[in-house]
Protein backbone atom coordinates (compact mmCIF):
# COMPACT_ATOMS: atom_id res chain seq x y z
CA UNK A 1 0.00 0.00 0.00
CA UNK A 2 1.46 3.43 -0.90
CA UNK A 3 1.57 5.94 1.98
CA UNK A 4 2.10 9.22 0.90
CA UNK A 5 3.56 11.34 3.58
CA UNK A 6 3.94 15.11 3.83
CA UNK A 7 7.04 15.87 6.06
CA UNK A 8 7.21 19.15 8.84
CA UNK A 9 10.37 21.55 8.19
CA UNK A 10 10.67 21.75 11.71
CA UNK A 11 12.50 19.17 13.89
CA UNK A 12 11.43 16.99 16.52
CA UNK A 13 13.02 18.48 19.89
CA UNK A 14 11.46 16.05 23.26
CA UNK A 15 13.71 14.22 24.99
CA UNK A 16 14.52 12.26 27.97
CA UNK A 17 15.47 15.67 30.11
CA UNK A 18 15.44 19.11 29.02
CA UNK A 19 17.81 19.31 26.72
CA UNK A 20 20.74 21.22 25.96
CA UNK A 21 22.55 22.11 23.57
CA UNK A 22 25.01 19.34 25.38
CA UNK A 23 24.59 16.36 27.18
CA UNK A 24 27.85 15.13 29.48
CA UNK A 25 28.67 11.50 29.05
CA UNK A 26 27.73 10.37 32.50
CA UNK A 27 30.49 9.19 34.44
CA UNK A 28 29.66 5.01 35.14
CA UNK A 29 31.41 4.38 38.56
CA UNK A 30 29.86 0.80 38.94
CA UNK A 31 32.96 -1.22 37.22
CA UNK A 32 31.54 -3.17 33.92
CA UNK A 33 32.45 -6.76 33.34
CA UNK A 34 32.14 -8.07 30.04
CA UNK A 35 30.23 -11.34 29.49
CA UNK A 36 31.80 -13.60 27.33
CA UNK A 37 30.63 -13.33 23.80
CA UNK A 38 28.90 -16.88 22.46
CA UNK A 39 29.14 -17.22 18.65
CA UNK A 40 25.64 -16.42 16.91
CA UNK A 41 24.51 -16.14 13.24
CA UNK A 42 24.72 -12.26 13.78
CA UNK A 43 28.98 -12.97 13.92
CA UNK A 44 29.53 -14.43 10.86
CA UNK A 45 27.39 -12.00 8.77
CA UNK A 46 29.87 -9.99 6.94
CA UNK A 47 28.13 -8.58 3.38
CA UNK A 48 25.53 -5.68 3.06
CA UNK A 49 23.46 -8.66 1.46
CA UNK A 50 24.07 -10.78 4.20
CA UNK A 51 22.83 -8.59 6.57
CA UNK A 52 20.02 -7.69 4.27
CA UNK A 53 18.65 -11.32 3.78
CA UNK A 54 19.47 -11.83 8.01
CA UNK A 55 17.21 -8.57 8.61
CA UNK A 56 14.50 -9.82 5.69
CA UNK A 57 13.85 -13.25 7.39
CA UNK A 58 14.20 -11.92 10.96
CA UNK A 59 10.47 -10.11 10.47
CA UNK A 60 8.33 -9.58 7.73
CA UNK A 61 7.88 -6.17 8.62
CA UNK A 62 11.57 -5.72 7.10
CA UNK A 63 11.20 -7.65 4.01
CA UNK A 64 12.29 -4.96 2.00
CA UNK A 65 14.80 -3.87 4.40
CA UNK A 66 17.61 -2.10 2.13
CA UNK A 67 20.94 -1.02 4.34
CA UNK A 68 22.16 2.62 3.38
CA UNK A 69 24.30 5.34 5.11
CA UNK A 70 23.12 7.97 6.73
CA UNK A 71 25.46 10.19 4.25
CA UNK A 72 22.75 8.08 0.63
CA UNK A 73 19.64 9.42 1.70
CA UNK A 74 18.02 12.17 -0.60
CA UNK A 75 14.55 12.28 0.37
CA UNK A 76 12.35 15.05 -0.78
CA UNK A 77 12.87 16.84 2.65
CA UNK A 78 15.36 18.91 4.48
CA UNK A 79 16.23 16.31 7.04
CA UNK A 80 18.52 14.44 4.87
CA UNK A 81 20.81 17.57 4.67
CA UNK A 82 20.82 18.14 8.50
CA UNK A 83 21.66 14.64 9.08
CA UNK A 84 24.59 14.28 6.86
CA UNK A 85 26.81 17.18 8.07
CA UNK A 86 25.84 15.96 11.36
CA UNK A 87 26.88 12.32 10.78
CA UNK A 88 30.34 13.59 8.76
CA UNK A 89 31.11 15.13 12.04
CA UNK A 90 30.42 12.22 14.05
CA UNK A 91 32.48 10.53 11.58
CA UNK A 92 29.48 8.06 11.06
CA UNK A 93 30.08 6.53 7.49
CA UNK A 94 28.60 2.93 7.92
CA UNK A 95 25.39 1.21 7.58
CA UNK A 96 25.62 -1.25 10.63
CA UNK A 97 27.74 -1.91 13.78
CA UNK A 98 28.11 -4.88 16.34
CA UNK A 99 28.05 -4.87 19.89
CA UNK A 100 26.07 -6.99 22.98
CA UNK A 101 23.77 -3.96 24.15
CA UNK A 102 22.16 -5.78 27.72
CA UNK A 103 25.75 -8.04 28.27
CA UNK A 104 23.82 -11.36 27.66
CA UNK A 105 26.91 -12.83 25.89
CA UNK A 106 25.21 -12.41 22.32
CA UNK A 107 26.34 -9.91 19.63
CA UNK A 108 23.15 -7.65 18.51
CA UNK A 109 23.30 -5.86 15.20
CA UNK A 110 22.78 -1.59 14.61
CA UNK A 111 21.36 -1.06 11.52
CA UNK A 112 20.98 2.16 9.31
CA UNK A 113 18.61 1.57 6.26
CA UNK A 114 15.34 2.40 4.37
CA UNK A 115 12.76 -0.07 4.98
CA UNK A 116 10.76 1.25 1.71
CA UNK A 117 7.35 1.35 3.51
CA UNK A 118 6.61 5.05 2.67
CA UNK A 119 6.32 6.64 -0.85
CA UNK A 120 6.41 10.24 -1.96
CA UNK A 121 6.43 11.88 -5.04
CA UNK A 122 9.29 14.71 -5.51
CA UNK A 123 7.99 17.75 -6.88
CA UNK A 124 9.00 18.49 -11.32
CA UNK A 125 10.29 14.77 -10.76
CA UNK A 126 8.41 12.04 -12.48
CA UNK A 127 7.54 9.08 -10.68
CA UNK A 128 8.02 7.57 -7.17
CA UNK A 129 10.77 7.66 -4.31
CA UNK A 130 11.18 5.69 -0.83
CA UNK A 131 11.00 8.44 1.85
CA UNK A 132 11.66 5.85 4.29
CA UNK A 133 14.44 5.97 7.17
CA UNK A 134 14.59 3.19 9.49
CA UNK A 135 17.25 2.71 12.13
CA UNK A 136 16.93 -0.47 13.97
CA UNK A 137 18.94 -2.92 16.20
CA UNK A 138 18.59 -6.71 16.19
CA UNK A 139 18.41 -7.89 19.48
CA UNK A 140 20.30 -11.31 19.74
CA UNK A 141 19.19 -14.30 22.41
CA UNK A 142 21.10 -16.83 19.86
CA UNK A 143 18.15 -19.01 19.85
CA UNK A 144 15.42 -17.51 18.55
CA UNK A 145 14.43 -14.92 16.03
CA UNK A 146 16.04 -11.23 17.01
CA UNK A 147 13.91 -9.03 18.10
CA UNK A 148 13.74 -5.75 16.53
CA UNK A 149 13.57 -2.40 17.86
CA UNK A 150 12.77 0.69 15.39
CA UNK A 151 14.92 3.28 17.88
CA UNK A 152 13.69 6.76 16.63
CA UNK A 153 11.45 7.47 19.13
CA UNK A 154 9.09 9.44 16.47
CA UNK A 155 8.63 7.69 13.03
CA UNK A 156 10.98 8.86 10.18
CA UNK A 157 12.99 11.67 12.34
CA UNK A 158 16.33 12.72 11.68
CA UNK A 159 18.60 10.55 14.20
CA UNK A 160 22.59 9.89 13.63
CA UNK A 161 22.43 6.77 16.02
CA UNK A 162 26.19 5.54 17.00
CA UNK A 163 27.96 2.44 19.19
CA UNK A 164 30.12 4.65 21.55
CA UNK A 165 31.90 2.99 25.05
CA UNK A 166 32.19 4.28 28.62
CA UNK A 167 34.50 2.54 30.82
CA UNK A 168 34.43 -0.01 28.17
CA UNK A 169 30.40 -0.42 28.30
CA UNK A 170 28.47 -0.37 24.73
CA UNK A 171 25.83 2.17 24.78
CA UNK A 172 23.24 3.21 21.95
CA UNK A 173 23.88 7.06 21.68
CA UNK A 174 20.98 8.84 19.51
CA UNK A 175 22.55 12.33 18.30
CA UNK A 176 20.05 14.82 16.90
CA UNK A 177 20.19 18.69 15.23
CA UNK A 178 18.03 20.68 17.80
CA UNK A 179 16.41 23.78 15.87
CA UNK A 180 17.02 26.95 18.50
CA UNK A 181 16.63 29.56 15.90
CA UNK A 182 14.66 29.09 12.90
CA UNK A 183 15.08 32.75 10.99
CA UNK A 184 18.58 31.81 11.08
CA UNK A 185 18.48 27.93 10.54
CA UNK A 186 20.37 27.37 13.28
CA UNK A 187 21.11 24.11 14.86
CA UNK A 188 22.49 22.82 18.29
CA UNK A 189 23.51 19.13 18.88
CA UNK A 190 21.90 17.03 21.08
CA UNK A 191 22.32 13.38 22.31
CA UNK A 192 20.29 10.49 24.20
CA UNK A 193 22.31 7.69 25.66
CA UNK A 194 20.25 4.75 25.64
CA UNK A 195 21.43 1.13 27.20
CA UNK A 196 18.92 -2.04 27.24
CA UNK A 197 16.60 -2.33 30.11
CA UNK A 198 12.47 -2.88 31.09
CA UNK A 199 12.69 -4.87 27.67
CA UNK A 200 13.78 -1.78 25.28
CA UNK A 201 16.01 1.13 24.91
CA UNK A 202 15.92 3.59 27.50
CA UNK A 203 18.01 6.77 28.49
CA UNK A 204 20.97 5.49 31.02
CA UNK A 205 20.66 6.50 34.64
CA UNK A 206 23.63 5.57 36.47
CA UNK A 207 22.16 6.53 40.09
CA UNK A 208 18.49 6.10 40.33
CA UNK A 209 16.38 7.65 43.07
CA UNK A 210 14.22 5.22 45.35
CA UNK A 211 11.28 7.72 45.31
CA UNK A 212 8.46 6.09 47.37
CA UNK A 213 5.39 5.73 44.72
CA UNK A 214 1.79 5.53 45.99
CA UNK A 215 -0.09 6.25 43.33
CA UNK A 216 0.28 6.71 39.55
CA UNK A 217 -2.69 8.02 37.39
CA UNK A 218 -2.79 7.96 33.23
CA UNK A 219 -5.02 8.93 30.70
CA UNK A 220 -5.13 9.64 27.11
CA UNK A 221 -7.08 11.82 24.59
CA UNK A 222 -8.56 10.85 21.29
CA UNK A 223 -6.63 11.32 18.06
CA UNK A 224 -7.82 11.54 14.70
CA UNK A 225 -8.33 7.64 13.85
CA UNK A 226 -9.30 4.56 16.76
CA UNK A 227 -6.60 5.54 19.45
CA UNK A 228 -7.81 4.06 22.66
CA UNK A 229 -9.35 6.65 25.19
CA UNK A 230 -8.93 4.97 28.22
CA UNK A 231 -7.74 6.59 31.94
CA UNK A 232 -6.15 4.53 34.59
CA UNK A 233 -6.05 4.80 38.55
CA UNK A 234 -2.90 2.40 40.20
CA UNK A 235 -3.41 2.36 43.97
CA UNK A 236 -0.16 0.63 45.72
CA UNK A 237 -2.35 -0.18 49.21
CA UNK A 238 -5.73 -0.05 47.50
CA UNK A 239 -8.20 -1.11 44.29
CA UNK A 240 -7.00 0.44 41.19
CA UNK A 241 -9.72 1.35 38.63
CA UNK A 242 -10.00 1.35 34.65
CA UNK A 243 -12.13 3.48 32.87
CA UNK A 244 -12.38 2.23 29.59
CA UNK A 245 -14.03 4.73 27.44
CA UNK A 246 -13.69 3.98 23.62
CA UNK A 247 -11.37 1.87 21.54
CA UNK A 248 -9.85 -0.22 24.28
CA UNK A 249 -12.17 -3.41 22.94
CA UNK A 250 -13.28 -2.46 19.86
CA UNK A 251 -10.65 -0.81 17.52
CA UNK A 252 -13.16 -0.07 14.03
CA UNK A 253 -13.32 3.65 13.94
CA UNK A 254 -17.13 3.53 13.07
CA UNK A 255 -18.36 1.55 16.15
CA UNK A 256 -18.91 2.60 19.52
CA UNK A 257 -17.50 6.06 19.84
CA UNK A 258 -19.83 7.70 21.97
CA UNK A 259 -20.60 4.74 24.09
CA UNK A 260 -18.40 3.69 26.77
CA UNK A 261 -16.93 0.57 27.36
CA UNK A 262 -17.10 0.40 31.22
CA UNK A 263 -15.59 0.75 34.50
CA UNK A 264 -13.36 -2.09 36.17
CA UNK A 265 -11.54 -2.56 39.57
CA UNK A 266 -9.13 -4.80 40.67
CA UNK A 267 -6.17 -5.10 43.25
CA UNK A 268 -2.52 -4.42 41.57
CA UNK A 269 -0.14 -6.71 42.33
CA UNK A 270 2.97 -5.60 44.62
CA UNK A 271 5.41 -6.90 42.07
CA UNK A 272 3.53 -5.06 39.28
CA UNK A 273 3.85 -1.81 41.14
CA UNK A 274 6.92 -1.81 42.04
CA UNK A 275 7.88 -3.15 38.31
CA UNK A 276 6.50 0.87 37.42
CA UNK A 277 8.27 2.72 40.38
CA UNK A 278 11.56 1.47 39.37
CA UNK A 279 10.66 2.32 36.25
CA UNK A 280 10.13 6.23 36.80
CA UNK A 281 12.78 6.07 39.54
CA UNK A 282 15.09 4.74 36.82
CA UNK A 283 13.59 7.76 34.22
CA UNK A 284 14.22 9.91 37.03
CA UNK A 285 10.32 11.49 36.69
CA UNK A 286 11.15 14.59 38.79
CA UNK A 287 13.24 16.35 36.37
CA UNK A 288 11.39 15.38 33.55
CA UNK A 289 9.76 18.40 31.66
CA UNK A 290 6.17 19.10 32.03
CA UNK A 291 4.98 19.03 28.73
CA UNK A 292 6.28 17.21 25.55
CA UNK A 293 4.74 17.24 22.26
CA UNK A 294 5.71 16.06 18.81
CA UNK A 295 5.77 17.70 15.21
CA UNK A 296 3.11 16.52 13.83
CA UNK A 297 -0.88 16.47 13.71
CA UNK A 298 -3.36 14.31 14.95
CA UNK A 299 -2.25 12.26 17.36
CA UNK A 300 -3.62 11.29 21.07
CA UNK A 301 -2.14 12.86 24.24
CA UNK A 302 -0.84 11.10 27.96
CA UNK A 303 -1.52 12.96 30.56
CA UNK A 304 0.43 11.37 33.57
CA UNK A 305 -0.14 11.89 37.43
CA UNK A 306 2.59 10.77 40.06
CA UNK A 307 1.54 10.80 43.74
CA UNK A 308 4.98 9.93 45.57
CA UNK A 309 7.06 10.85 49.11
CA UNK A 310 3.66 10.98 51.26
CA UNK A 311 1.89 13.68 49.08
CA UNK A 312 4.91 15.06 46.26
CA UNK A 313 3.27 15.16 42.98
CA UNK A 314 4.33 15.74 39.64
CA UNK A 315 2.34 15.51 36.47
CA UNK A 316 3.46 15.60 32.64
CA UNK A 317 1.73 16.48 29.41
CA UNK A 318 3.24 14.32 26.34
CA UNK A 319 1.26 14.75 23.04
CA UNK A 320 2.26 12.02 20.70
CA UNK A 321 3.11 9.84 23.56
CA UNK A 322 6.62 9.53 22.71
CA UNK A 323 8.39 12.58 24.90
CA UNK A 324 11.18 10.52 26.45
CA UNK A 325 12.61 6.42 25.77
CA UNK A 326 12.01 5.80 29.12
CA UNK A 327 8.07 7.41 28.94
CA UNK A 328 7.30 5.65 25.82
CA UNK A 329 8.06 2.19 27.52
CA UNK A 330 6.18 3.68 30.81
CA UNK A 331 3.18 3.97 28.40
CA UNK A 332 3.13 0.57 26.82
CA UNK A 333 3.34 -0.95 29.97
CA UNK A 334 0.37 0.88 31.33
CA UNK A 335 -1.64 -0.07 28.44
CA UNK A 336 -0.77 -3.56 28.81
CA UNK A 337 -1.94 -3.51 32.72
CA UNK A 338 -5.56 -3.04 30.32
CA UNK A 339 -5.42 -6.43 29.94
CA UNK A 340 -3.19 -8.44 31.94
CA UNK A 341 -4.68 -8.12 35.19
CA UNK A 342 -8.10 -9.41 36.23
CA UNK A 343 -10.69 -6.48 36.02
CA UNK A 344 -14.12 -6.71 37.43
CA UNK A 345 -16.28 -4.75 35.89
CA UNK A 346 -18.12 -2.49 37.98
Amino acid sequence: MKIIKLFLILLVFASCKKETESVQTPVIKTPFVQTPIVQSEIDRLKTKSEIENFIRKSDTNYKKYELKKLQDFNRSNSYDSVNKILANKLNVKTFYTKADFNNDGYTDLLAIGDNHDCISFRPGIEGEESCSFSPIVLMNNGKNKPKIFHIDKEFESPIVPKVEYINSQPFLVIHKQKLVDEKKKKYADSKAILTFKFGDFIEYNENPKKNKITKIEFRTSGCFGSCPVYKLTLNRDSLSVFNAQYYNFNKKDDVGYGKEEGVFSTKISKVEFDKLEELLNYCDFENLNKEYYVMHTDDQTGYLKITFNNGKVKMISDYGMIGTYGLKILYEKLAELRFNQKWKKK
